[in-house]
């Protein structure tokens, strides 16, 4: 069913039996194998260069991917793709193309699956001060992220008073209420156009009743103590030095991404959240100007593989949290959950700073049939992996962005 003719019967829907028109036959997210997504982009993108070339189950590691030699098993390395980033395209990876998806790949994936936890996504950023801080959409809308690490944790896991809950959640069905009815009775005395918005409006007035309810409904559930992570330790023999490690392991937002990480790793442990969108630009002022330096310059190159290497710290740490972790399934967190790392550009020396021409995609758990390999998609389009992962939640769809078809994981 058309969304118009979802909008114009909207105000009886709730008096209805579950109907195929309105989706209610689409699979089951609890019967999916996997349960969780983890959406990870990095702003300036990987440096393509220091990544292996070979393709295949027994392809090198490069020396700066050390970190992840132990998970290798359990993610597949896709590269050389094309997206068409650029400069001020970098934060719409995981969206395609807003004109024709309003939704990023978190965004709807959270619509299937959000309603099984507490919180139904987390969109979040980490990087110094630029003017590109969004990766999530929703409706073609931005979706704005959390910035800070505090706010974070308090948003996933601080305890608040339930009566102080209890009656802002009252007062905001009030006004929610008030605003239906609103719109109700101005339904039948505006013109056509008028109308069109305010069939618009009032689907997003539901949309915001179910959420309120959904807030209302977990208010009463137990929630998890957790504390504050301490500041994280990375293991990289590839940046042994001293210098090294302090640079790029022990720089301040390598620790605060390292903190996010945690959080997010409990989140999932703790089913507050299944969904969750990091995007992250330079580990220090400095990482922007060594990407547009890497064309004419070694020392840039050499720098730029422990930029990526520091981050590869990153994954390791978090995959083998989820590797250690059982579900209630009896299954591991690793198992469960997909986590896509990617950027919308990448870094070469022959095609210098933001290109989006040989992208590379890390896909991590769901015990996928490629993983322990890589996959080289010559210039074809992230977007179908996109579309690939969608499946494996059950959510069918002929296509996501600039995608040409399902592929096997």
């Amino acid at each position: 069913m058309k969304r118009r003719t979802f909008l114009k019967s909207a105000g009886c829907t709730l008096f209805l039996p579950a109907l195929e028109s309105f989706g209610q036959n689409h699979p089951d997210p609890g019967k999916a194998d996997v349960k969780r997504l983890f959406c990870v982009s990095m702003g300036y993108g990987f440096f393509t260069d220091a990544l292996p070339q070979q393709g295949g189950a027994g392809y090198a590691f490069s020396d700066h991917m050390e970190p992840l030699k132990k998970y290798r098993d359990q993610f597949t390395l896709y590269s050389k793709m094309r997206f068409g980033g650029n400069h001020h395209n970098d934060h719409r990876c995981f969206v395609g193309n807003t004109n024709t998806n309003p939704d990023s790949l978190d965004q709807i994936v959270a619509e299937h699956v959000g309603h099984q936890s507490r919180v139904r996504n987390v969109v979040t950023f980490i990087g110094h001060a630029h003017h590109h801080i969004v990766a999530s959409w929703r409706d073609r809308l931005p979706v704005m992220p959390i910035q800070s690490t505090r706010v974070l944790f308090e948003t996933l896991f601080a305890r608040t008073d339930k009566k102080t809950q209890e009656r802002l959640l009252a007062n905001k069905k009030s006004v929610l209420d008030g605003s239906l009815e609103e719109a109700k009775s101005l339904m039948a005395r505006v013109s056509g156009r008028d109308k069109q918005r305010l069939e618009e409006y009032f689907a997003a007035l539901r949309e915001s009743e179910q959420e309120l309810n959904k807030s209302i409904e977990w208010l009463n559930r137990p929630r998890q103590d957790v504390e504050f992570p301490v500041a994280p330790s990375f293991e990289n023999n590839f940046l042994a030095t001293d210098v090294d490690k302090k640079r790029f392991l022990e720089n301040p937002r390598q620790i605060q991404r390292g903190i996010a990480f945690d959080m997010i790793y409990k989140a999932f442990k703790f089913d507050v959240t299944r969904v969750v969108n990091l995007y992250m630009v330079g580990l220090d002022n400095d990482h922007h100007l060594t990407t547009h330096n890497v064309p004419k310059s070694e020392e840039a190159r050499t720098s730029l593989t422990k930029y990526d290497s520091s981050f590869f710290s990153l994954m390791a740490n978090f995959y083998d949290k989820l590797s250690s972790t059982k579900s209630e399934s009896g299954k591991t967190l690793m198992d469960e959950t997909i986590t896509v790392s990617t950027g919308n550009n990448s870094v070469s020396q022959k095609m210098g700073p933001h290109n989006g021409n040989e992208i590379p995609v890390y896909v991590a758990g769901g015990n996928f049939s490629n993983h322990g390999s890589h996959v080289v998609r010559q210039g074809e389009t992230t977007c179908d992996i996109y579309l690939s992962i969608l499946q494996k939640f059950g959510i069918e769809r002929e296509r996501f962005g600039n995608s040409k078809k399902l592929i096997d994981l």
